[in-house]
């Protein structure tokens, strides 16, 4: 099977639909696939979620805890400045969960989603055993730059 399972086109429209559906915020594509990790030392997020069957690998939502704080206080409908660290994660695991689930969807062939699992930190450096990166796709809402990771299986491994 095609390691890049879908059309970065595609990858936008489906997390421009939770984002406007889940969230009421604005998601756009980015020109710039680095915009979202270029200070490496801020306070980062990456939810992951893993897709195993006729296509394996997983998909991963790297993001600036400013926005996280954001897509909490919106999911969440409170002020950013209540929200916890805890409902923080809570709602990058959740997207996580929506857009690996809307890209497994679409993928050819039958397979299951794993339970989304997040990172947070500075300094963040997040790696998956044994897949290789095979799309980044950066978009930008509410000012600030992120990016969708689709990675497969490494069939060397």
């Amino acid at each position: 099977m095609d390691i890049q399972p879908i059309e970065p086109e595609n990858v936008v429209q489906l997390v421009q639909a939770i984002f406007d559906n889940m969230l009421q915020m604005p998601c756009e594509p980015s020109a710039d696939a680095t915009a979202a990790q270029q200070d490496p030392e801020a306070d980062r997020l990456v939810g992951c979620v893993q897709i195993q069957g006729d296509w394996t690998g997983a998909v991963e939502i790297n993001t600036p805890l400013e926005l996280g704080r954001k897509a909490a206080g919106a999911m969440l409908m409170m002020p950013e400045s209540d929200v916890s660290m805890e409902d923080v994660q809570d709602t990058i695991a959740e997207l996580s969960n929506m857009v690996g689930g809307s890209i497994k969807a679409i993928l050819p062939g039958q397979s299951s989603l794993s339970l989304p699992s997040v990172a947070s930190g500075s300094g963040l450096d997040f790696k998956l055993a044994n897949v290789v990166h095979t799309q980044d796709i950066a978009l930008h809402s509410n000012g600030t730059d992120f990016t969708v990771s689709i990675c497969h299986l490494d069939s060397n491994s």
